[in-house]
């Protein structure tokens, strides 16, 4: 099989002689790779060409095959086959190169030195007493029968175990496990045999070296720790699985101690959530407020949304008294939250055109009041906010450029697009150039328009 195969063997000039059917179907024949490489036609052409090159050129077939194996090293892989050479058969390290000038001198290919056999890894001996060996027994069983939630069996058999072997702590640490599985009721009876074999660590291990491991004892603090877990006393099953820590800091437990810390940061959120308590809290903020006690009313405000965070009122609330403390950029952050939890509350539309509105962001004020007027066209808050904006766009537009309100403007994602924009960037040359062709353009294209009005609005285009 394949192509550009021509017969001939013997003599011939080159480091390879000619080319060898004989030879190649040969190691074809051995080797399944080489007869894989046969039927791709253009791999054999290249073969025969360099093959023949030998014959007329033997120093140039030399270089010219150091080239073509840097683009495809299966040439060289099939030429050393014509000459009896395996590359499989070579070391990691091989030198198919130089194995093909040694074939080529008439000597012989360098074979890859023999693997050596590795020694057989003995099984440790089983120093376990017969006892021993009955108690794990009993444990492998009691372990099935935990799987299929058969505890009462399962309990049989680890009682059999411990009866065997009573200085090892994993049976009383799997008996606790299961304890633990069968309710509430029985964990005072777990955690009464872990702490005895905790007490008893160094007696256990004197009589039965290894049966109250560092390991051991470190299994037994987490299991312990899952007791207190269960019965929401975070506090105390930190300390246990800081305590399996010092006996082995292993992952698992680093794991679970992190993973203790998450609930229980979460626990004391959920518990101190309390929606009467808040509004206490709300009414409180709003006499302060009243009272021009931004401070104290922010505080109030504060302990509101703890007790009940997912009132949007609230956020609302304290954005309107962080404006008055002129916390403009934090006030925003309430608001979008606010409206992320109530997206038709308009009042929260008109208090984030009025932050804008003070951070001389004019565009995006224009942009919350439309929102607001949306939902509610007749809202007279948005409605003379928008008025509002409009006379400080216009009186923007006449004066000397505001330096803030430029920075604002160019602060923003979305003006930044639109200054990147090659039909803007086109408009706002042609506008330079061609007043009257720009303003054609942008009365024709609502697109346009709607940038334009945004660059506006943000001091970027002025007007006067």
């Amino acid at each position: 099989p394949g192509a550009g195969v021509g017969g001939g063997s013997g003599g011939g000039g080159g480091l390879f002689g000619n080319f060898d059917a004989a030879s190649l179907a040969t190691a074809a024949a051995k080797n399944p790779k080489i007869k894989e490489y046969m039927k791709d036609p253009n791999l054999m052409q290249q073969v025969t060409m360099m093959m023949q090159l030998g014959q007329s050129n033997p120093a140039m077939q030399q270089q010219m095959l150091m080239q073509a194996m840097q683009q495809d090293p299966r040439i060289l892989e099939v030429i050393m086959a014509m000459q009896g050479i395996d590359v499989s058969t070579m070391g990691p390290d091989g030198d198919i190169e130089g194995a093909a000038r040694d074939a080529a001198e008439g000597r012989p290919p360098a074979r890859a030195p023999p693997k050596k056999e590795e020694p057989k890894k003995e099984e440790p001996p089983d120093n376990r007493t017969p006892a021993q060996k009955e108690a794990d027994d009993f444990k492998n069983q009691g372990n099935e029968l935990y799987k299929k939630k058969q505890f009462k069996e399962a309990l049989e058999m680890y009682d059999k175990a411990i009866e065997k072997e009573p200085n090892d702590l994993t049976y009383i640490n799997n008996k606790s496990a299961v304890l633990i599985e069968m309710g509430p009721e029985h964990y005072d009876t777990a955690l009464a045999a872990l702490r005895d074999v905790i007490e008893r660590r160094y007696e256990i291990n004197t009589a039965n070296p290894g049966g109250a491991s560092f390991e051991k004892v470190a299994k037994v603090f987490n299991r312990i720790a899952s007791i207190f877990e269960k019965r929401k006393d975070f506090e105390a099953a930190i300390g246990m699985y800081h305590k399996a820590l010092t006996e082995d800091n292993n992952r698992q437990t680093r794991n679970a101690l992190r993973e203790l810390e998450r609930a229980k940061e979460k626990h004391e959120k959920e518990s101190y959530l309390d929606p009467a308590k808040a509004e206490v809290h709300k009414q409180k903020g709003n006499e302060f407020f009243k009272g021009n006690k931004y401070a104290d009313a922010k505080t109030e405000y504060d302990e509101a949304i703890k007790r009940n965070p997912t009132d949007a009122k609230l956020y609302s609330n304290r954005a309107a008294t962080l404006t008055k403390l002129m916390a403009h950029p934090d006030a925003l952050k309430d608001i979008e939250e606010c409206l992320r939890l109530d997206p038709t509350f308009v009042k929260a539309y008109s208090r984030k055109g009025a932050t804008h509105f003070f951070m001389k962001e004019y565009h995006k004020a224009l942009q919350a009041y439309d929102k607001g007027l949306a939902i509610e066209p007749d809202n007279e808050e948005c409605k003379r906010g928008k008025e509002q904006v409009v006379m400080k766009i216009s009186e923007t537009n006449r004066g000397e450029v505001d330096e803030e309100q430029i920075r604002h403007a160019m602060a923003d994602p979305e003006i930044q697009q639109i200054m990147h924009d090659p039909q803007i960037k086109m408009f706002l040359q042609t506008l330079q150039e061609n007043p009257k062709e720009a303003q054609k353009a942008m009365m024709s294209d609502s697109k346009l328009m709607d940038a334009v009005n945004k660059l506006h609005a943000a001091g970027i285009i002025r007007t006067g």
